[in-house]
């Protein structure tokens, strides 16, 4: 009974019939080798579902890490602008100037805070650039000359300029220019130049800097920065 075997048959219509002799060993080494492969199938659809929950889950997190990586860049280039800033001012001149700021800020309650990031924040956008910033003094009359270069090849860059003083008090003051002085369409370059009076009450001692905003033809701020007036002075 040991040695008995199962008959297998096969049987086609043209052809006679094949029979083949199996042991219950190989037979039953069939079955494990299908029920096996059939655990493996099912173990890969399970490893390849579970991949691919895994691999949108790293995906996900890797553009939170992203664009938080991009908000501490933002953060450290406006960090690091500050500084360039800072560092460039005379140490009497800004301690004058935040000692003001702080007294400002004490009275806050009364409406006269001092917006710092509005006197010290330096915008960029790389549509145009500022160079050769000069100013000169003669009587109570301003002359503040600069070059505006257009940094976009593909089109003219059009806008206004606008200037206001930055006192030694913390506060600021618009420079009444003449608009048409600082208005521009340029394709390249320009040399802007106007001058205006110093305010009623403001003297020379008493302005810390200049503050030059370029604004586009929409409206927006595309270049912004403070010059400390010890820098400029021709």
């Amino acid at each position: 009974m040991s040695n008995s075997k199962y008959s297998v048959l096969f049987m086609r219509d043209d052809r006679d019939v094949t029979r083949y002799r199996v042991s219950p060993f190989w037979l039953k080494m069939f079955i494990f080798v299908q029920v096996f492969l059939l655990l493996c199938a099912a173990g890969g659809i399970f490893m390849g579902v579970r991949g691919v929950k895994r691999n949108v889950d790293l995906r996900t997190e890797n553009k939170s890490l992203e664009q938080r990586l991009v908000d501490a860049e933002v953060r450290l280039e406006r960090l690091g602008n500050m500084e360039k800033i800072l560092q460039s001012y005379d140490p009497a001149e800004l301690q004058s100037l935040l000692a003001a700021a702080t007294s400002e800020l004490e009275r806050e309650k009364e409406g006269n805070a001092v917006d710092l990031n509005r006197i010290f924040t330096r915008v960029d956008t790389q549509l145009v650039s500022v160079e050769n910033l000069q100013a000169r003094v003669s009587s109570r009359k301003m002359t503040v000359s600069f070059d505006l270069n257009n940094l976009q090849s593909a089109r003219a860059a059009a806008g206004q300029a606008t200037i206001a003083l930055v006192k030694k008090d913390g506060g600021t003051q618009m420079a009444k220019t003449n608009a048409s002085d600082l208005a521009f369409q340029i394709q390249r370059f320009k040399r802007m130049q106007t001058t205006f009076s110093l305010p009623d009450g403001v003297e020379q001692k008493d302005v810390f800097g200049l503050r030059l905003e370029i604004k586009g033809s929409d409206g927006e701020v595309v270049f912004a920065e403070t010059y400390p007036l010890y820098h400029i002075l021709a």
